[in-house]
Protein backbone atom coordinates (compact mmCIF):
# COMPACT_ATOMS: atom_id res chain seq x y z
CA UNK A 1 0.00 0.00 0.00
CA UNK A 2 1.15 3.42 -0.97
CA UNK A 3 2.25 5.74 2.13
CA UNK A 4 -0.44 8.30 2.64
CA UNK A 5 0.51 12.02 2.98
CA UNK A 6 -2.23 14.55 4.86
CA UNK A 7 -2.02 18.15 4.00
CA UNK A 8 -3.79 20.60 6.46
CA UNK A 9 -3.80 24.29 4.97
CA UNK A 10 -3.43 27.23 6.75
CA UNK A 11 -6.13 30.05 7.30
CA UNK A 12 -7.59 31.02 3.76
CA UNK A 13 -5.09 28.01 2.44
CA UNK A 14 -6.92 25.03 -0.01
CA UNK A 15 -6.56 21.84 -2.00
CA UNK A 16 -5.94 24.45 -5.20
CA UNK A 17 -3.11 26.59 -3.57
CA UNK A 18 -1.07 23.55 -2.52
CA UNK A 19 -1.73 21.82 -6.47
CA UNK A 20 1.79 22.43 -7.50
CA UNK A 21 3.17 20.41 -4.13
CA UNK A 22 0.82 18.00 -4.41
CA UNK A 23 2.15 17.06 -8.08
CA UNK A 24 5.33 16.74 -6.85
CA UNK A 25 4.16 14.18 -3.86
CA UNK A 26 1.73 12.35 -5.45
CA UNK A 27 4.99 10.33 -7.54
CA UNK A 28 5.61 9.10 -4.18
CA UNK A 29 2.84 8.88 -1.91
CA UNK A 30 -0.91 8.85 -1.52
CA UNK A 31 -1.40 12.47 -1.40
CA UNK A 32 -5.28 13.74 0.38
CA UNK A 33 -5.27 17.40 1.21
CA UNK A 34 -8.21 18.76 3.04
CA UNK A 35 -10.08 22.20 2.81
CA UNK A 36 -10.69 23.55 5.90
CA UNK A 37 -14.39 24.61 6.88
CA UNK A 38 -14.81 28.24 5.89
CA UNK A 39 -12.41 27.53 3.26
CA UNK A 40 -12.70 25.61 -0.26
CA UNK A 41 -15.27 23.39 -0.65
CA UNK A 42 -16.06 23.14 3.42
CA UNK A 43 -19.00 26.03 4.56
CA UNK A 44 -18.55 27.83 7.91
CA UNK A 45 -19.60 25.91 11.19
CA UNK A 46 -22.71 27.59 12.37
CA UNK A 47 -20.89 27.82 15.43
CA UNK A 48 -17.39 29.53 16.62
CA UNK A 49 -14.82 26.96 16.18
CA UNK A 50 -11.58 26.47 17.98
CA UNK A 51 -8.62 24.23 17.24
CA UNK A 52 -9.80 21.51 19.45
CA UNK A 53 -13.27 21.23 16.95
CA UNK A 54 -11.17 21.65 13.77
CA UNK A 55 -8.82 18.89 14.91
CA UNK A 56 -11.98 16.75 15.58
CA UNK A 57 -13.33 17.66 12.39
CA UNK A 58 -9.61 15.73 11.06
CA UNK A 59 -10.14 13.13 13.11
CA UNK A 60 -13.31 12.40 11.04
CA UNK A 61 -12.02 13.00 7.96
CA UNK A 62 -9.04 10.23 8.71
CA UNK A 63 -11.50 7.54 9.85
CA UNK A 64 -14.12 8.30 6.45
CA UNK A 65 -11.54 8.42 4.41
CA UNK A 66 -10.02 5.00 5.88
CA UNK A 67 -6.47 6.35 6.31
CA UNK A 68 -4.13 4.38 7.92
CA UNK A 69 -1.80 6.28 10.40
CA UNK A 70 -0.65 8.93 7.70
CA UNK A 71 2.48 11.10 7.98
CA UNK A 72 0.58 14.70 8.50
CA UNK A 73 1.76 18.00 7.19
CA UNK A 74 0.47 21.03 8.23
CA UNK A 75 0.92 24.61 7.63
CA UNK A 76 0.64 28.06 9.05
CA UNK A 77 -3.36 26.92 11.26
CA UNK A 78 -2.91 23.84 9.97
CA UNK A 79 0.12 23.29 11.56
CA UNK A 80 -1.66 24.38 14.60
CA UNK A 81 -4.68 22.05 14.22
CA UNK A 82 -1.65 19.24 13.00
CA UNK A 83 0.04 19.83 16.22
CA UNK A 84 -2.83 19.37 18.51
CA UNK A 85 -3.87 16.73 16.63
CA UNK A 86 -0.55 14.57 17.74
CA UNK A 87 -0.17 15.91 20.78
CA UNK A 88 -3.98 14.33 21.87
CA UNK A 89 -4.14 11.56 19.12
CA UNK A 90 -0.94 10.06 18.27
CA UNK A 91 -1.93 7.08 18.05
CA UNK A 92 -3.62 8.11 14.35
CA UNK A 93 -0.61 9.51 12.74
CA UNK A 94 2.69 8.09 12.27
CA UNK A 95 4.59 11.28 11.85
CA UNK A 96 4.46 15.20 11.62
CA UNK A 97 5.36 17.79 9.72
CA UNK A 98 5.13 21.28 10.55
CA UNK A 99 5.64 23.91 8.10
CA UNK A 100 5.29 27.62 9.32
CA UNK A 101 3.17 26.72 11.96
CA UNK A 102 0.64 29.14 13.91
CA UNK A 103 1.28 26.78 17.52
CA UNK A 104 2.88 29.73 19.74
CA UNK A 105 0.15 32.51 20.29
CA UNK A 106 1.68 35.34 22.91
CA UNK A 107 -1.15 35.81 25.58
CA UNK A 108 -0.40 39.59 25.15
CA UNK A 109 2.09 40.82 23.77
CA UNK A 110 3.54 44.10 23.47
CA UNK A 111 2.15 44.93 19.83
CA UNK A 112 -1.22 43.18 20.57
CA UNK A 113 -1.60 45.86 23.22
CA UNK A 114 -0.44 48.47 21.05
CA UNK A 115 -2.36 47.50 18.05
CA UNK A 116 -5.70 47.06 19.89
CA UNK A 117 -5.11 51.12 21.50
CA UNK A 118 -5.02 52.07 18.17
CA UNK A 119 -8.02 50.12 16.98
CA UNK A 120 -10.17 51.28 19.59
CA UNK A 121 -8.92 55.22 19.33
CA UNK A 122 -8.99 54.59 15.58
CA UNK A 123 -12.58 53.78 15.50
CA UNK A 124 -13.28 56.69 17.22
CA UNK A 125 -11.02 58.81 14.66
CA UNK A 126 -12.65 57.30 11.63
CA UNK A 127 -16.12 58.03 12.20
CA UNK A 128 -16.01 61.51 11.76
CA UNK A 129 -17.37 62.74 8.47
CA UNK A 130 -14.12 63.75 6.75
CA UNK A 131 -12.55 60.92 7.06
CA UNK A 132 -15.25 57.94 7.04
CA UNK A 133 -14.04 57.39 3.50
CA UNK A 134 -10.87 56.03 4.79
CA UNK A 135 -11.72 53.28 6.54
CA UNK A 136 -11.76 50.46 4.93
CA UNK A 137 -7.75 51.12 3.81
CA UNK A 138 -7.16 52.39 7.04
CA UNK A 139 -8.05 49.47 8.96
CA UNK A 140 -6.17 47.17 6.53
CA UNK A 141 -3.02 49.00 7.36
CA UNK A 142 -3.56 48.96 10.70
CA UNK A 143 -4.64 45.26 10.78
CA UNK A 144 -1.15 44.45 8.64
CA UNK A 145 1.12 46.53 10.94
CA UNK A 146 -0.22 43.86 13.80
CA UNK A 147 0.89 41.21 11.31
CA UNK A 148 -2.83 40.23 11.03
CA UNK A 149 -3.39 40.72 7.81
CA UNK A 150 -6.00 37.36 7.31
CA UNK A 151 -8.05 39.44 9.64
CA UNK A 152 -9.25 41.87 7.31
CA UNK A 153 -10.50 39.30 4.76
CA UNK A 154 -12.71 37.86 7.65
CA UNK A 155 -16.59 38.57 8.38
CA UNK A 156 -19.17 36.94 10.73
CA UNK A 157 -18.45 33.48 11.75
CA UNK A 158 -15.14 33.28 10.28
CA UNK A 159 -13.75 36.49 11.99
CA UNK A 160 -14.89 35.14 15.80
CA UNK A 161 -12.84 32.14 14.92
CA UNK A 162 -10.28 33.87 13.74
CA UNK A 163 -10.23 35.73 17.37
CA UNK A 164 -10.32 32.79 18.87
CA UNK A 165 -7.70 30.62 17.49
CA UNK A 166 -5.28 33.37 17.32
CA UNK A 167 -5.37 33.44 21.17
CA UNK A 168 -5.12 29.31 21.68
CA UNK A 169 -1.76 28.59 22.67
CA UNK A 170 -0.18 24.93 22.30
CA UNK A 171 3.25 25.34 24.31
CA UNK A 172 2.12 22.80 27.11
CA UNK A 173 0.69 20.35 24.45
CA UNK A 174 4.30 20.84 21.99
CA UNK A 175 5.90 18.89 24.87
CA UNK A 176 3.40 16.02 24.75
CA UNK A 177 4.38 15.06 20.72
CA UNK A 178 6.21 12.14 21.36
CA UNK A 179 6.06 11.11 17.22
CA UNK A 180 8.73 11.92 14.96
CA UNK A 181 8.30 15.29 14.24
CA UNK A 182 9.94 17.71 11.36
CA UNK A 183 9.77 21.68 11.78
CA UNK A 184 10.11 23.24 8.43
CA UNK A 185 10.67 27.11 8.33
CA UNK A 186 11.48 29.97 5.75
CA UNK A 187 14.52 32.04 6.65
CA UNK A 188 12.41 35.57 6.06
CA UNK A 189 9.08 34.82 7.18
CA UNK A 190 7.84 37.49 8.70
CA UNK A 191 4.32 35.97 9.37
CA UNK A 192 5.65 33.38 11.81
CA UNK A 193 9.47 34.54 12.48
CA UNK A 194 11.94 31.97 12.76
CA UNK A 195 12.32 32.42 16.20
CA UNK A 196 8.88 30.64 16.50
CA UNK A 197 9.63 27.66 14.90
CA UNK A 198 13.24 27.52 17.29
CA UNK A 199 10.79 27.34 20.14
CA UNK A 200 8.78 24.40 18.69
CA UNK A 201 11.39 22.81 17.77
CA UNK A 202 12.58 22.70 21.09
CA UNK A 203 9.45 21.96 22.70
CA UNK A 204 8.73 19.21 20.89
CA UNK A 205 10.92 16.28 22.32
CA UNK A 206 11.44 14.13 18.94
CA UNK A 207 11.72 16.69 16.56
CA UNK A 208 14.52 18.51 14.11
CA UNK A 209 14.32 21.81 12.51
CA UNK A 210 15.30 22.60 8.11
CA UNK A 211 15.67 26.22 7.77
CA UNK A 212 15.12 26.86 4.19
CA UNK A 213 17.45 29.87 3.15
CA UNK A 214 15.26 32.94 1.66
CA UNK A 215 12.20 31.08 2.30
CA UNK A 216 9.13 33.08 3.39
CA UNK A 217 5.56 31.94 5.15
CA UNK A 218 4.24 30.20 2.46
CA UNK A 219 6.66 27.63 1.34
CA UNK A 220 4.60 24.86 -0.24
CA UNK A 221 3.63 28.19 -2.76
CA UNK A 222 7.50 29.68 -3.22
CA UNK A 223 9.89 26.95 -3.02
CA UNK A 224 8.07 23.60 -3.21
CA UNK A 225 10.51 21.44 -4.04
CA UNK A 226 12.89 22.24 -1.25
CA UNK A 227 9.95 21.86 1.04
CA UNK A 228 8.91 18.10 -0.85
CA UNK A 229 12.94 17.40 -0.75
CA UNK A 230 12.79 18.09 3.37
CA UNK A 231 9.36 16.37 3.54
CA UNK A 232 10.65 12.97 1.50
CA UNK A 233 13.76 12.80 3.23
CA UNK A 234 12.34 13.14 6.68
CA UNK A 235 10.17 10.26 5.39
CA UNK A 236 12.45 8.12 4.03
Amino acid sequence: MARQLLIIPGWGGTKESWKNFIALAQKDFEVFCLDLPCFGSEPCPKEIWGVEDYTNFIIKKIKDLNLIKPVVLGHSFGGQVAAYLAATSPQLISRLILSGASAIRPKRSFKRAIFSLIAKTGKIILSLPLLSSLTAPAKKILYRLADSPDYTSTNGIQREIFKKITRQDLTEELKKIKIPTLVVWGEKDTYVPLTGGKKIAALIPNSRLEIIPEGKHGLHLQMPEKLYGLVKNFID
